[in-house]
């Protein structure tokens, strides 16, 4: 009986992935034309295989893990990037800046939607809610916990440091050690070596912070940063993929 029970809760799933996955591709479709027909003067003409690659390209690698709870504002981001690279590869000499951006807005939403929100119900659960230090990282997470402020990526890099080091932690840096741990999966990935360096050589290469103030980003580092978060959409290890696979639904 058990069994049977769930042979029928496993075909539900699947069902309703099979529902979500539709839903999706129609949407990203709908985006993807969207942002095309927008911005058709400045881009020049694209044609129906290139807008095809892109829908196809992104909705399988999403699919790939089983996703049913992928942000749409990371989705809409990671979009509009896409399709910005494609239809401007061939002009090396276009400002970049706006496509490492939508880049950035898609890590920031998956970094609070799958690690922050979880952070600030556990922190109050600990009574992690006072500032006793005055300290940089303790100062970020008091305002990530009490006043909803988003974990910025530089920051979230430099708690992984921190932690990988055994370096003394402060309250709530600790608080947010303890909150990796309790949920062993999120330690195990975050902590990787394979995820550590990735991101490392993320925030390295100050595309995200310094060379976006100052709008100074070619199409090399642009196209070295898209490796580093989505690997092309041809490889799993890469920090948007391994951030969307903590959220794996087996069936």
């Amino acid at each position: 009986m058990n069994i049977q029970k769930l042979q029928l809760e496993n075909n539900d799933l699947k069902r309703k992935l099979k529902i979500a996955q539709a839903w999706m591709e129609r949407e990203v479709r709908v985006q993807v034309e969207k942002i095309w027909s927008e911005h058709n003067k400045d881009w020049g003409n694209h044609t129906e295989l290139s807008e095809e690659k892109i829908i196809e390209t992104i909705t399988e690698f999403i699919w790939e893990i089983l996703m049913l709870n992928v942000p749409w504002d990371f989705m809409e981001n990671v979009i509009s990037a896409e399709v910005q690279f494609h239809s401007l590869e061939e002009n090396k000499n276009f400002d970049w800046m706006w496509i490492i951006s939508s880049y950035h807005k898609a890590l920031d939403v998956l970094i609070e939607n799958f690690i922050t929100k979880g952070f600030r119900k556990f922190a109050h659960k600990q009574n992690q809610t006072q500032l006793r230090k005055n300290d940089v990282m303790e100062k970020t997470l008091n305002s990530v916990v009490n006043q909803w402020y988003i974990l910025w990526v530089g920051r979230f890099y430099h708690l992984l440091k921190m932690i990988r080091s055994w370096e003394k932690l402060e309250d709530y840096a600790q608080c947010f050690s303890d909150y990796l741990n309790k949920y062993n999966y999120l330690w195990e990935m975050f902590l990787s070596d394979e995820f550590y360096w990735n991101f490392w050589k993320l925030i390295n290469s100050e595309i995200l912070w310094k060379k976006r103030h100052v709008w100074n980003i070619n199409f090399e580092e642009t196209a070295k940063a898209r490796k580093i978060l989505i690997w092309n959409f041809e490889n799993q290890n890469c920090i948007i993929y391994k951030l969307i696979e903590t959220q794996k639904i087996e069936c």
